[in-house]
């Protein structure tokens, strides 16, 4: 099977998931992903001041659109700038897929220069986390981390040291980008515990809703609850997060 360069299989994958432009700032061990974005030039590369600056820009973008968000991080204190964003982003329940480049892969474990731990750094504020360490992993480990991301709402964050991302692989992308974006759930409440809300609204005397998070996108349903009610009701919206 022909080979395939990591860091062109990577931005490949990530024109699947249908991601515009990733929010980074350059360093070396990015070098193999910068260059393949350059090659393709399908996404755009935002330059921005630093990265926690780019993992809020990645976070805005996600709450925007509600479209899976990127944002890079070079080895070290470069992509451990990325944690206060991203801490905002899984908070605030966005997809958003954090690159944390690494140092070289026979340099792990030896004290080197800017060496850190991502997959331990970032775990409490993501919900998944892995290190890359083979060529061959990638394309499932990617492959993952966009799903979890996109699935649980959340931030994903692969970390990958900059040498493998000049490696070669046989591995190949997901096979189209339904496989790769799973839908939204939609979660139905059962006829009793609607029929025993129903009694609830309408033994109130008044009514006021509270509408947050949880309605978002369903606010033109949700604002057809009150009619529902013999009484008379008042719905508020919540203006943060909703």
């Amino acid at each position: 099977m022909p080979k395939t360069l990591i860091a062109d299989l990577f931005v490949e994958t990530l024109e699947l998931a249908g991601v515009e432009r990733i929010y980074g700032v350059v360093g070396d061990s990015l070098n193999g992903l910068t260059e393949a974005l350059r090659r393709r030039g399908t996404i755009e590369w935002v330059h921005v001041r630093n990265e926690e600056a780019a993992a809020f820009a990645a976070g805005a973008e996600a709450q925007l659109t509600g479209k899976l968000a990127v944002c890079a991080g070079s080895c070290g204190p470069g992509n451990l700038h990325l944690i206060n964003g991203l801490y905002d982003c899984n908070r605030t329940r966005v997809p958003v897929l954090a690159i944390a480049a690494q140092i070289p892969s026979a340099e792990i474990g030896s004290n080197y220069f800017q060496e850190t731990r991502p997959e331990a750094l970032f775990r409490e504020c993501s919900v998944y986390c892995e290190t890359i360490s083979d060529a061959d992993q990638m394309p499932r480990t990617l492959d993952t981390a966009i799903r979890a991301a996109v699935g649980h709402r959340g931030v994903a964050v692969v970390a990958m040291p900059g040498d493998v991302a000049l490696r070669t692989t046989t591995g190949v992308i997901a096979r189209s980008r339904t496989a790769l974006l799973p839908e939204a759930a939609t979660i139905i409440p059962d006829q009793d515990s609607l029929a025993r809300l129903a009694a609830l609204l309408n033994d109130a005397g008044k009514v006021t809703i509270l509408a947050g998070r949880g309605c978002r996108g369903r606010m033109r349903n949700s604002s057809r609850l009150p009619a529902c009610s013999r009484h008379r009701s008042s719905m508020h919206s919540a203006a943060r997060n909703s």
